[in-house]
C-alpha cells in the first residue's frame, strides 16, 4: 500500500466511530462518504456511494476492509477517468486513469478529516449570560436554583381547562355552601 494511506484509512475509520484495532481495519459507508468528501473532487461523492464502495465492500458486510483500499482508489479513479473523458467503455489501464489514480493517492496521503472544533469565547461576556441570578422578569422563571434549564415548564403557561367557564377560579366549590 502506498505510504501513508494505511493511515489515512483509519484516521477515517477512527472518525466514524472504530475503536478496537480490528474494526480501524474496515471502513463503513460513513467513513467512505466522509473520506471521499474531504480529500477527493466534489464529483466524486454520488459515484463512490452508487457504484464505487458496494463494490469493493466485503460480500454480504457493510465494510470494507483495509486490504481493498488501493484497488477502491484505482476504482474512483477509473469513474472519474471516465467522467472526464466521457468515454463510459474506457479501459482500466488506461493512461488517465493511471494520472487520477498518482492524483487521488497524493490528495489522500496529504489529507486528512476535515473537522471543525467548537471552541469557548474568550470575550468573557459568556459567563454573563450563563449565569442565571441576574434574570429578571418571566427568563427568571426558565431556570431552577441550580442554573439548569426547565424545558418547556419554564417557557410556557399552561391553560387550567378544568371548569367549564375558561376563567372560573373556584374549581370544586359548586354546590357546597
Amino acid at each position: 500500500m502506498a505510504e501513508g494511506l494505511e493511515e489515512i484509512f483509519m484516521k477515517f475509520t477512527k472518525l466514524a466511530g472504530a475503536k478496537t484495532p480490528e474494526e480501524q481495519k474496515q471502513m463503513n459507508p460513513k467513513a467512505c462518504g466522509k473520506m471521499v468528501k474531504d480529500c477527493l473532487p466534489k464529483e466524486m461523492v454520488n459515484i463512490v456511494d452508487a457504484s464505487v464502495f458496494p463494490k469493493y465492500k466485503e460480500k454480504g458486510k457493510s465494510y470494507m476492509l483495509i486490504k481493498n483500499f488501493p484497488d477502491f482508489i484505482r476504482g474512483c479513479a477509473h469513474e472519474y477517468a471516465k467522467l472526464k473523458t466521457k468515454d463510459p467503455k474506457l479501459a482500466e489501464t488506461a493512461p488517465d486513469v493511471q494520472k487520477y489514480y498518482d492524483e487521488f493517492v497524493n490528495k489522500l496521503s496529504h489529507g486528512g478529516p476535515n473537522v471543525h472544533e467548537v471552541k469557548i469565547s474568550k470575550t468573557g461576556n459568556v459567563e454573563g449570560l450563563t449565569d442565571t441570578s441576574a434574570y429578571t422578569g418571566s427568563h427568571k422563571q426558565r431556570f431552577d436554583e441550580e442554573g439548569k434549564g426547565r424545558g418547556a415548564e419554564g417557557r410556557t403557561d399552561k391553560p387550567d381547562n378544568s371548569g367549564y367557564v375558561g376563567e372560573y377560579k373556584g374549581e370544586g366549590t359548586y354546590g357546597k355552601k
